[in-house]
């Protein structure tokens, strides 16, 4: 794709965690926007999407009504959707993980497999609802195998678990384990990172990719990198990935030429220090882009 959909969503769907909605506002304050159209010739910004209404706050906060919830979780798979139809490639920006079920919707297709790099602290594997935390459902709901209420998301375009890579977990139960063992997805915990190497993850990740046919969406969430460099996240844990990983990591996607759509979430301004994890997520980008310009000539 040779054209850039920039979106953001300040949406939340937890009622404790109110400040991710400030998430594409900050990533925005960092200048990226101009950066990437200095590199690319075409870079269509779709603006942020509305905050919710008051009403809609009442049925998907306080009331948790699944109805309302996929209601807006469809709004935004179909945008999604639109912007690349319009042979755009999607880069959304959030802060609640629970979008990232709508983005990966989005990009389904009738005519071309979707593979998903899901780089998180967590593999939201979750097959049942817990107590209104809907990130945890969102990879189970994208290979068929979450929740029913939040299946209609997907449109019954399920993704196969060996279409699935889940890169830098460090939270994670036996049923979800279980689950990505019985899918056949592609999982590397922090654990196994370590002694591997991070290089050899990534080349096994490329090689990987390189067998696929379809395209490959990017979903990252803050909290699967340190928080020495991403503080500002709802989750904070030690023993993430190190800025030079993830650096490494992004550079070879960036030279497959494979990645065709990115969803950043995870970031919570209110808990940053000096908007730092936003400005770790543009420098991600800037470098992506970078390469790529060169690449491509």
């Amino acid at each position: 794709m040779e054209k850039l959909g920039i979106l953001g969503v300040p949406w939340t769907f937890h009622e404790k965690r109110q400040g991710v909605a400030l998430a594409p506002y900050a990533i925005r304050y960092t200048g990226i926007i101009g950066a990437l159209e200095k590199m690319e010739n075409d870079v269509i910004d779709y603006h942020n999407m509305a905050f919710f209404t008051e009403m809609e706050q009442e049925a998907i906060l306080k009331s948790k009504d699944m109805k309302a919830i996929t209601y807006k979780a469809k709004e935004l798979r179909d945008i999604v959707a639109d912007i690349r139809l319009e042979n755009a490639m999607p880069i959304v920006f959030g802060g609640d993980q629970f979008i990232s079920l709508s983005t990966i919707a989005g990009m389904e297709a009738d005519d071309m497999e979707q593979m998903v790099i899901w780089v998180n602290a967590h593999a939201d594997m979750g097959q049942v609802l817990q107590g209104g935390d809907l990130c945890h459902n969102v990879m189970a709901t994208v290979i068929g195998k979450g929740p029913k209420a939040l299946e209609t998301v997907m449109n019954q375009r399920f993704i196969k678990g060996e279409n699935i890579c889940i890169v830098g977990t460090r939270r994670i139960d036996q049923k979800e384990l279980d689950l990505i063992q019985d899918e056949k997805i592609m999982h590397y915990e922090m654990t196994t990172i370590d002694k591997m190497g991070f290089s050899m993850v990534t080349d096994e990740i490329i090689q990987w990719m390189a067998k696929k046919k379809g395209h490959v969406h990017l979903v990252l969430d803050v909290d699967a990198i340190d928080p020495e460099f991403t503080p500002g996240t709802d989750f904070l844990s030690q023993g993430g990935i190190y800025w030079r990983e993830i650096r490494y990591f992004m550079k070879n996607l960036a030279l497959s030429n494979q990645i065709q759509a990115m969803t950043f979430t995870g970031i919570n301004p209110l808990n940053d220090e000096k908007n730092k994890t936003s400005k770790f997520v543009a420098s991600l980008l800037e470098e992506f882009f970078q390469i790529q310009s060169i690449q491509n000539g």
